[in-house]
């Protein structure tokens, strides 16, 4: 997800539109196991672009996602000028996390197409 806001930054392609679902907030340290702030940032991922994307997007976010706080989250998405749907208790949308096929997937791609 943080891929495409920074590709959106450099690019004027004419895009439909994006569904980022779950996306980290790197504005705290990861959990162990994922890269540290330093090798976000020697990697280029950080800072995260906070300019409104130049497309249609919605933010699917997470009440308990280890990688991305709530309020961190809605407040990306609010400044890249995306819709937000709040997904609950959802944990992170990785096959880590026991996900397979997510059916909402669908329903929130069609909201982008004909919203």
């Amino acid at each position: 997800m943080i891929t495409t806001v920074h590709w959106a930054q450099q690019h004027s392609a004419e895009v439909a539109g994006a569904l980022l679902a779950t996306p980290p907030d790197f504005a705290t340290p990861l959990p162990d196991g994922y890269p540290t702030p330093d090798a976000l940032a020697d990697h280029g991922w950080t800072p995260v672009p906070r300019a409104p994307l130049p497309f249609r997007s919605i933010v699917a976010v997470s009440a308990n996602d280890p990688l991305g706080s709530f309020a961190q989250v809605v407040e990306l998405a609010r400044d890249w000028g995306s819709h937000v749907v709040e997904l609950g208790a959802a944990g992170h949308l990785n096959p880590a996390s026991g996900y397979g096929p997510w059916p909402r997937a669908e329903e929130l791609l069609h909201d982008l197409e004909h919203g």
